[in-house]
C-alpha cells in the first residue's frame, strides 16, 4: 500500500468520524458542560482510532514493501545466477547528464573473469574500455560505434587488454534503447570472449594454408579409404582434380610395379603400427609412371578407431634434386662455381690412391692472378667478382674430364691433374697463362691479366694434397718473386727445362714482328716425268741468338700458348703472296701447299681468312693446297663435314695428310670431298724390306685410285722406295731424295729450271 492510499483512508475515516460524531452527540444531549466533556473524550478517541488505523495501514504497506523487497531479491539472485552460467557479460551504458557522456551504471559479475578487472574498477574508471582496445583495432571500433547510432544496434568484434597482459577477442552486441522523444536512454549489451574461436579458427586457416601451399601431395581418406580431401600439391603431381578423386581409393594411383604382397605388407604394419613409409611407384593421370617417398598414418578418435588415413608423398626425383642442390652448396664456390676446398679434398683422395697404387704421374698447380688487388681498388669488388667468373670458366675450359680446378678464395686458383706428368703440365701451365691473359672485358672495361703458376709433383714433392699444395704454393710465390707472369716448378732439374719453353714462348710472340719467321719450300714431283708440279711451305724460325729453331721444338709452343692461328694464318698469306710474287717473275710456278692446324681448321672465320689472302695475293683458289691432318678429317661432326664442303667451294684442294696412321682411316673418305692422300713417312720407309708397310701402301694407291683420288708418297729418300711406289701407280713424290726444304730464293732457282728434278741437286 503506498503513501497515497493511506492518506485518502484517512481523510475518508477523518472525515467520517467528525460528520457523524457530532450528529450523534447532539442527539445525545444539548448539555454544554456534557457536550465539552464529551467532545473531549471524542477527540480522544479519535486519536487512538486514528493512530490504531494509521498503524494498521503502515503495518500492511511495510508487509506488502518487504513481500516486493523479497521478490526483488529473488528476482535478483535468480538473474545473478543466469549471468553467473551465462559466458556473455551484460551492460549497461547511461548518458551522465548534463554532458551526456555515456558511463557504465551497471556491468555483469562475471566481467572479471572475462576481463580480469572488477565490477568496482569498470564503474569507477570511465575510460578503461577506451584505453584498453588494440590499436589496430581503434577504427574499426569506431565505425561499428558509427553504425550503432545510425541503426540502432550493432554487432562488432575487436580485441581487449587482458589484466594478464594478454589480448583477449571480444564478440561484443549494443542495442539502443529511447524515450518517445527519441533520446538516448541507455545502451544495452552483452561484454563474449570469443579469444578460443579465433584461436581455433586460425589455427583451421593456417592448417588449410598448409595443406593447401605444401608442395608435398596430401590426401585424406575416410575409414574405408575413399579419398575425402586433396591438395593442389596432389593435383599437380598426379594429374587428378579434386572431382575426379573423390570417393575413390588411392588404387587410382596404382601403376602395377608393386605387387599384392608389398601392399599387403604395407597395411599390416599401417593396422599394427598406424603409419608406414616407404618408396613407392605410381602412375600419373597422364600414364606416366613416377616414384615418390609416401607416408600414410592412421588417424583414430577418441576410443582407437581409425576415422580417417593421411597421406603424404613427395616425388623422389625432386628430393634427389633437393640433395644435389644441397650437395653443390657445400661443395662448390658460391662466386664461381668451382669445386671448393672439400670437393678437392674428395678428389684428391680418390686421384692420389689411383696414383699410387698404379704408379701414375699426378700434379698440383697453384694459379694467381698477377695484381688482382688492384682491380679491386681501382674498379670495385664487383668488377673483381666478374673477372674471377670468367678466369674460372676459362680454366675450366682447359681443363679435361678428370681434372679439379678449384677457388681457394680471392684470386688463387688449385688445379689437381691426375695423370699429368711434370712436362705435360709445363705445356698446360704455359696454355693456362694464355688464356687468362687474353683481353677481357668487365662492365666496359678491357682488361689485360698476367697470372703466376706454381706446379708441384707427386710423390716427389708430397704425398698428400696438404704437402703438394704447400709446394706448389712455395712454387708460386717463387714465380711472383721473380717478375710474375711465369711458371715456377717445385722440382729444381724440371724448373730449368720449363724455364727454357716459357723464354722460347716468349720470343715466339714478337717472331711475327720482328720477321724472324720464314717459309722453306719443297717440291713434289711427278712420279713418272720427276718435274716440278707442287710445293710444300715449311715454317722455320731464324731465331737472333738460337739460330734456326725447328718446327718440331717451336709449333708445339705455339699450340699450347694459343699463338698457332696468327702464325698459321701469317704462313697462308706469305706462300700465296710468295707464288705470287714468282708468278709475277715470270716463273712457271705451281700449286703451294700449306699444314692447317687443328685450330685454324675449327676457326669460324677460317674461310674469310682465305678468300682475303687469295683475293690480295691474285692467285686463282686452285693455287692453294690445304693439308688436313688425318686427326682433324676424321671427325665424324656436321660441323667438320661442313667445314670440308665450304672449302671445297671455295676452289682449293684439299689433301690428307700422314694417311694411314689414324683410326678407321678409311670410312671417311667417301664423306669428304678431298683431292689427295698423303702416304706418311713411316710406311714409305719401310719400303723394300717390310711386307707389312709394303702391302698397306700399294693398298692406300689402289684404294685412292679407285676413289679418284692422287696420292703422294712422303718422306722419299732412296731409288728403291721411289720405283717401288712408282711401279704401284702413285702419282707424286716428296723427300730429300728430290730435295731439301729451301728457302724462297732457292727455290726460284728450281723453277727456273723446271725441268726434270734430278735427285740430291737441292
Amino acid at each position: 500500500m503506498n503513501a497515497v492510499r493511506i492518506v485518502v483512508l484517512f481523510l475518508v475515516f477523518g472525515t467520517t468520524w467528525i460528520l457523524v460524531s457530532d450528529r450523534a452527540i447532539g442527539l445525545f444531549t444539548q448539555d454544554a458542560e456534557m457536550l465539552s466533556t464529551i467532545q473531549s473524550f471524542k477527540g480522544l478517541l479519535f486519536v487512538g482510532l486514528s493512530g490504531l488505523l494509521i498503524y494498521w495501514l503502515v503495518h500492511r504497506a511495510a508487509r506488502a514493501q518487504a513481500a516486493l523487497e523479497a521478490e526483488a531479491v529473488r528476482q535478483r539472485d535468480h538473474l545473478a545466477g543466469i549471468l553467473d552460467v551465462n559466458p556473455a557479460v551484460l551492460y549497461s551504458l547511461r548518458p551522465a547528464p548534463p554532458s551526456g557522456v555515456l558511463t557504465i551504471d551497471f556491468v555483469g559479475h562475471n566481467v572479471e573473469k572475462v576481463t580480469g578487472y572488477s565490477v568496482a574498477q569498470w564503474l569507477s574508471t570511465p575510460d578503461l574500455w577506451k584505453s584498453h582496445l588494440h590499436p589496430e583495432d581503434h577504427e574499426r571500433v569506431h565505425q561499428a560505434q558509427r553504425t550503432l547510432m545510425a541503426t540502432g544496434s550493432v554487432r562488432h568484434e575487436y580485441r581487449l587488454l587482458h589484466a594478464d597482459g594478454q589480448y583477449r577477442w571480444i564478440n561484443d552486441s549494443v542495442v539502443v534503447v529511447r524515450d518517445a522523444a527519441g533520446a538516448i536512454t541507455n545502451l544495452t549489451g552483452a561484454w563474449l570472449d570469443v579469444t578460443d574461436r579465433r584461436q581455433a579458427e586460425e589455427r583451421a586457416r593456417l592448417i588449410e594454408q598448409v595443406f593447401e601451399s605444401s608442395q608435398e601431395g596430401i590426401f585424406i581418406t575416410d575409414e574405408r579409404s575413399c579419398i575425402l580431401s586433396i591438395n593442389r600439391a596432389f593435383t599437380r603431381i598426379t594429374g587428378y582434380t579434386l572431382d575426379e578423386a573423390l570417393g575413390k581409393t588411392p588404387a587410382l594411383l596404382k601403376s602395377g610395379r608393386q605387387d599384392g604382397a608389398f601392399y599387403g605388407a604395407m597395411w599390416a604394419q599401417i593396422h599394427a603400427e598406424g603409419h608406414w613409409d616407404g618408396e613407392i611407384w605410381n602412375r600419373r593421370k597422364s600414364g606416366e609412371v613416377y616414384p615418390e617417398w609416401l607416408t600414410i598414418n592412421a588417424i583414430r578418435d577418441d576410443r582407437g578407431h581409425v576415422r580417417q588415413y593421411l597421406g603424404i608423398f613427395t616425388e623422389t626425383s625432386s628430393r634427389k634434386a633437393a640433395e644435389e642442390r644441397i650437395l653443390r652448396l657445400a661443395n662448390y664456390d658460391a662466386l664461381t662455381d668451382l669445386p671448393n676446398r672439400t670437393l678437392l679434398a674428395d678428389r684428391a683422395r680418390v686421384a692420389l690412391s689411383t696414383a699410387g697404387r698404379q704408379r701414375t704421374p699426378l700434379t698440383v698447380m697453384h694459379l694467381n692472378v698477377d695484381h688482382f688487388g688492384r682491380i679491386n681498388e681501382s674498379l670495385g669488388h664487383e668488377v673483381g667478382d666478374q673477372v674471377l667468373r670468367e678466369v674460372a670458366q676459362r680454366l675450366l675450359c682447359m681443363l679435361r674430364t678428370d681434372d679439379t680446378v678449384c677457388r681457394l678464395g680471392g684470386d688463387d686458383f688449385i688445379l689437381l691433374l691426375p695423370n699429368t706428368s711434370a712436362r705435360d703440365a709445363a705445356a698446360l701451365s704455359l696454355r693456362l697463362m694464355a688464356t687468362v691473359a687474353e683481353p677481357m672485358t668487365v662492365s666496359s672495361h678491357v682488361l689485360r691479366l698476367t697470372a703466376s703458376v706454381g706446379v708441384a709433383e707427386y710423390p716427389d714433392n708430397g704425398s698428400d694434397l696438404a704437402r703438394l699444395t704447400q709446394a706448389a704454393e712455395s712454387a708460386v710465390h717463387q714465380a711472383k718473386r721473380e717478375g710474375r707472369n711465369t711458371v715456377r716448378f717445385f722440382s729444381s732439374d724440371l724448373q730449368e727445362q720449363v724455364q727454357d719453353a716459357m723464354l722460347l714462348a716468349r720470343d715466339l710472340r714478337w717472331a711475327l714482328e720482328r720477321e724472324q719467321l720464314v717459309l722453306h719450300y719443297q717440291p713434289k714431283v711427278d712420279a713418272l716425268t720427276q718435274r716440278i708440279v707442287g710445293a710444300e711451305a715449311l715454317i722455320r724460325w731464324q731465331h737472333p741468338t738460337r739460330g734456326l729453331v725447328p718446327p718440331s721444338r717451336f709449333i708445339p709452343i705455339a699450340e699450347e700458348s694459343g699463338l698457332i692461328q696468327e702464325i698459321g694464318t701469317w704462313v697462308i698469306r706469305q706462300a700465296l703472296a710468295q707464288t705470287a710474287a714468282w708468278q709475277a717473275a715470270g716463273l712457271p710456278v705451281v700449286p703451294v701447299a700449306v699444314n692447317l692446324s687443328v685450330v685454324q681448321f675449327r676457326h669460324p672465320g677460317l674461310r674469310d681468312i682465305l678468300t682475303e689472302a687469295l683475293r690480295d695475293s691474285g692467285l686463282p683458289a686452285a693455287m692453294l693446297e690445304l693439308e688436313l691432318t688425318e686427326s682433324v678429317a676424321m671427325e665424324d661432326s656436321t660441323f667438320t663435314i661442313t667445314t670440308i664442303a665450304g672449302l671445297k667451294q671455295l676452289g682449293v684442294t684439299l689433301s690428307i695428310d700422314d694417311f694411314g696412321t689414324g683410326y678407321s682411316s678409311l670410312s671417311y673418305l667417301k664423306r669428304f670431298a678431298v683431292d689427295k692422300l698423303k702416304i706418311d713417312q713411316s710406311f714409305v720407309r719401310g719400303l723394300n724390306h717390310d711386307p707389312q708397310d709394303e702391302a698397306l701402301v700399294t693398298t692406300v694407291i689402289s684404294l685412292a685410285r679407285s676413289l679418284g683420288l692422287t696420292t703422294v708418297g712422303e718422306g722419299v729418300e732412296t731409288a728403291a722406295q721411289r720405283e717401288f711406289l712408282r711401279r704401284n701407280g702413285c702419282n707424286e713424290l716428296q723427300g730429300y731424295l728430290f730435295s731439301r726444304p729451301v728457302p724462297a730464293e732457292a727455290f726460284a732457282a728450281l723453277l727456273r729450271t723446271s725441268v726434270e728434278v734430278v735427285p740430291g741437286i737441292a
